[in-house]
Parts: C-alpha cells; structure tokens; sequence
C-alpha cells in the first residue's frame, strides 16, 4: 500500500513510519517545524504545511495517517488563534483534499484522551465517556472526530479515530516549549541538575503509554477491517502522579535535581485513566512496555543526543 503521513517526521509519526515503510510504500508531509528529518532519513518527504495540501500531495494514496498538529493543550490556552489555524483549518483541508482529489483513501485521525477531560476518582474512562474539553485543543480534536463521521455520512469515507494517552519516549521533542513534551524537558533538567517545575500539587494523575506502543496501534489498525468506524483509546489503565513521576525522573537519572512548585495552569485537569479493552478486543492491542522502562529508555536516547549535539 501506499501511505501518507501527515507530521510523519515528528514524534508519534516517524515512529509509525519505522514500523510501515518495510512492507509499504511511505510518504511524508511535514513541515518540519517540530519534526525533524532524521527521524526519517530513508523516507520521501514533502516538506509542507498541512493546510496547503495540494491534488498530486495524495494522489494513489491508499491510507492517510494523520499526526500532523499543534500538540500542547496549554499553547492553545496562551494562542488560541494559532491552534485554531493549525489544528482545525489543518485538518479541514485535509479532509477537503480526500474529498476533491481522493476519495477512496482511508484515513486514521488522531485525536487525544483530553477529549474526555477529567475523569474522576475511581472511574476509568472508555470510549463511551463523553466530552469534556477543559482546553481549544480538546475542543479542535473533537472538530476532527467530527469530520470523519460526517465526511463518512455525506461522501463515505472510512476512517480510524485513535486517542492516544500522554505519550512519551525516544524523540519526544525537548527542543520545543509547550507542556505536552514535559517529560523530556524534566529528564534534561534532571540531567542538569536544574529544578523539576511542577504547576499545581503535583497530584494530578495520568496515564502515560510508550510511543512505540502506541505506533503499535496504528499498524493494527491499517491491517484490521474491524477497526473502521471505530475509535481507540490507548492508555495502560495505570495512574501515576506528577509527584511520583518527578521522583523517577530524578532516580533513573542519578540527579540532584528538587521539585519546584508554581501556580497551577488554566486548563489542566486533576486525573485521567483509561481502559484499552476496545483495542485490545478489536486490535488485538495491549500496551508492553512499563512506565519504569520507557523513562529508562528515553532517558539513555535523550542521553545520547545530547551527546550528539554537542560534538555537532
């Protein structure tokens, strides 16, 4: 098959792309303001925005995967009007390109747990919970769920929804600001010895899934005809707060680094853990790698590129 990755060069998306490109044929669309080519150093890369998408961009394409976005839920608090532009005219022109110029394409959309917004104690959130945006973003994810069920209604297209949960791993961008991305800003401070800022009590809980295992789900997904019309969520259904993830941060990587408190942000919500039992009944979908070896694992990659850059 031939298949199209929006933000393909990017964190989740070049994963995705390690684990397609030696059974198909792999295009990425990237603008490369986050992502970066090295994560894909083998692999044909249109290097463009999303909203300027154009006919010969998705001709022959087989499969859309779509991680091209604006990813911080609190950017979007502080800028608004850029997650509105990238986010919602982003993906609308995606679907619009499908439409116009390749219709028979099936398309994975990737939206985020935060659509359900906080989940209180002791529930563990499925995908039947509702909505409940707390920030733009969550509400720009939920515009897209939107898209593909009405762009499936009006013009029949086949679609995927996966909401992946706060994912973390090798490639996570350090680079760029937004909170999103705080687990690898934690382990560069840690690795400096610098303060870990947490923003609140430290006791709001997530649930954090391994970028691998989470690419994981989209292969699944592309080789599934069960899993058309439906949406995923990707947690491990293990709660862990920020407090204790501050503690192993600063643990796996031998710091002297001490937490530091600041005033919670606008949007942030106290919990969310979910189930995977939809993908793993469907999907045949479960999550393998542990929150202590994942951190294990992005800290020695992170390890590593500092080290790389430094010799550059």
């Amino acid at each position: 098959m031939k298949i199209l990755i929006t933000g393909g060069a990017g964190f989740i998306g070049s994963h995705i792309v390690d684990m397609l490109k030696d059974k198909h044929e792999v295009v990425v669309l990237d603008d490369l303001s986050t992502g970066r080519k090295e994560n894909i150093p083998d692999i044909k890369l249109i290097k463009k925005d999303v909203r300027d998408v154009k006919k010969e961009d998705i001709k022959d394409i087989d499969w859309i995967i779509s991680t091209a976005a604006q990813v911080s839920t609190f950017l979007s608090v502080d800028y608004p009007t850029m997650d509105y532009k990238t986010n919602n005219q982003g993906i609308f022109n995606l679907f619009e390109a499908w439409r116009k110029w390749n219709g028979y394409a099936k398309m994975i959309f990737t939206s985020s747990r935060s659509v359900h917004g906080n989940i209180p104690s002791p529930d563990i959130c499925d995908e039947t919970f509702p909505y409940n945006p707390s920030t733009f973003y969550n509400i720009h994810k939920i515009y897209g769920e939107m898209l593909c069920k009405i762009y499936s209604e009006l013009y029949g297209l086949k679609y995927v929804i996966i909401r992946p949960s706060n994912v973390y791993g090798p490639r996570q961008p350090y680079w760029v600001g937004g909170w999103y991305n705080f687990i690898s800003h934690w382990i560069k401070l840690a690795m400096e010895n610098k303060p870990i800022p947490i923003y609140g009590t430290g006791l709001q809980i997530r649930d954090y899934t391994f970028v691998e295992d989470t690419a994981n789900a989209f292969v699944k997904a592309i080789k599934n005809k069960n899993a058309l019309g439906k949406t995923f969520l990707l947690p491990t259904a293990r709660e862990v707060n920020l407090n204790d993830l501050a503690d192993m941060v600063i643990k796996y990587t031998n710091s002297k680094s001490k937490k530091k408190y600041f005033p919670p942000r606008k949007g942030d919500i106290q919990r969310f853990v979910g189930s995977c039992e939809k993908a793993k009944n469907i999907l045949g979908w479960t999550p393998k790698v542990s929150l202590e070896e994942g951190l294990q694992r992005e800290i020695e990659w992170l390890n590593n590129e500092l080290v790389k850059r430094r010799k550059i």
